[in-house]
């Protein structure tokens, strides 16, 4: 079964007309490490989406899509705050982020949302 960013990649590939091994080659990832990623076996390590994005010139709801897929395709997010309050933060969030309502996760995502830049 594909993950959310396995989707997106395929799509790539295929709007394309790209093989694996050539967005493996572009990636500087072997064509079995993307294939996991693709189906879930692997977590689409951080930056990925970054790289991609840059290779292949996504701009505006392309990109969006594509860190949205990597986001949702991890089950865990490595943060490292520069400060007591983002460490403070990140701990509390961190704690109780299973058993927020989806409307405090909605607000909480809005207001991060308020300070991104257009394409993330």
């Amino acid at each position: 079964m594909l993950t959310e960013i396995g989707k997106e990649l395929r799509k790539l590939r295929i709007d394309r007309n790209e093989k694996m091994i050539e967005m493996a080659k572009k990636l500087d990832k072997s064509p079995a490490f993307i294939s996991a990623v693709e189906t879930g076996k692997k977590t689409p390590p951080p930056g990925i989406e970054d790289i991609v994005i840059r290779l292949y010139g996504l701009v505006g709801e392309a990109a969006h899509r594509v860190r949205m897929a990597a986001d949702r395709s991890r089950n865990a997010f490595v943060l490292h705050p520069s400060n007591m309050l983002g460490r403070d933060t990140a701990g509390l969030m961190a704690r109780r982020m299973n058993s927020l309502s989806s409307a405090d996760l909605e607000e909480i995502r809005q207001i991060l949302a308020r300070g991104a830049k257009p394409n993330e």
